[in-house]
């Protein structure tokens, strides 16, 4: 059993970024869902309201020290730089019920984003110094997250994913399902992971907390953004966990600084 592949969001609900190895901070993945589209009112944007947003692909540009410098923003219209060291004013935003202060990144990529987007939108970054508590039903005291739903990772089995395939009788990109980690094995059944606990790395443990319930964001075609009704027939019929349409788990990374693609993990 490994890792076969590893994503960030650096924009949460904006365009996936595949990456070699993922290391971690105090948030979870560094890069990973640390910007945020919100409304006038402050309030997160998703491709719920916003298909399009699967279209801005986010790349980051860090530093010597591994920190972030700037984001570059690009979308098949034009692109955009934003440079991060200067960022100061701060605003209040939302994440479902989580209400927390965050960085505006500025008029300019405001300006551009709404424009590409057709609706008022502003760009904010996570500030270094924010405690946005991972609930407490699942998590201690001082664990923090960043702009994600409620975790640091959301972890897919490749065995589920092909289970998938096969009843929509074509292959399904993975990255609908906006996983962090994807893991893969010989031996592995799809929806085991529902009843994982826990895999351990070489270094340390991922804590998986619960499974992720599914919106309408993965029954839309990558390309086109049109909804597939096969893809909502298969989480409806074969996904279902007590009334919830369920795919992939979220997890808590515990003494993990660094995982790769291709490291080896089992199941605790």
């Amino acid at each position: 059993m490994h890792i076969s592949q590893l994503f960030i969001y650096p924009i949460k609900s904006c365009a996936p970024v595949p990456v070699e190895s993922l290391v971690f901070d105090r948030f979870g993945p560094q890069g990973d869902r640390r910007f945020m589209l919100v409304d006038e009112r402050g309030k997160f944007l998703s491709q719920r309201q916003l298909p399009q947003m699967a279209n801005i692909q986010p790349d980051i540009v860090w530093n010597e020290a591994g920190q972030m410098q700037a984001i570059n923003l690009s979308t098949e219209t034009g692109q955009c730089q934003v440079e991060l060291q200067s960022l100061s004013q701060r605003i209040e935003v939302t994440v479902w019920k989580d209400s927390l202060e965050a960085l505006d990144c500025g008029n300019e990529v405001s300006e551009w984003l709404s424009g590409f987007l057709g609706r008022r939108c502003r760009l904010v970054m996570l500030p270094e110094d924010s405690q946005r508590q991972v609930s407490l039903k699942r998590a201690e005291v001082g664990r923090y997250v960043g702009f994600a739903d409620g975790y640091p990772l959301l972890v897919v089995n490749q065995a589920s994913l092909d289970y998938f395939s096969e009843k929509i009788d074509r292959p399904m990109a993975v990255e609908r399902f906006r996983p962090n980690v994807v893991v893969s094995g010989e031996e592995l059944v799809a929806f085991s992971e529902l009843k994982w606990q826990r895999l351990n790395l070489l270094q340390g443990t991922l804590k998986l907390v619960k499974p992720c319930e599914r919106c309408v964001i993965p029954t839309r075609d990558l390309q086109t953004l049109e909804r597939e009704k096969d893809v909502l027939s298969v989480l409806r019929k074969d996904c279902l966990v007590d009334g919830k349409m369920i795919f992939g788990i979220n997890a808590i990374d515990y003494d993990v600084e660094k995982m790769c693609v291709g490291d080896e993990l089992d199941i605790g």
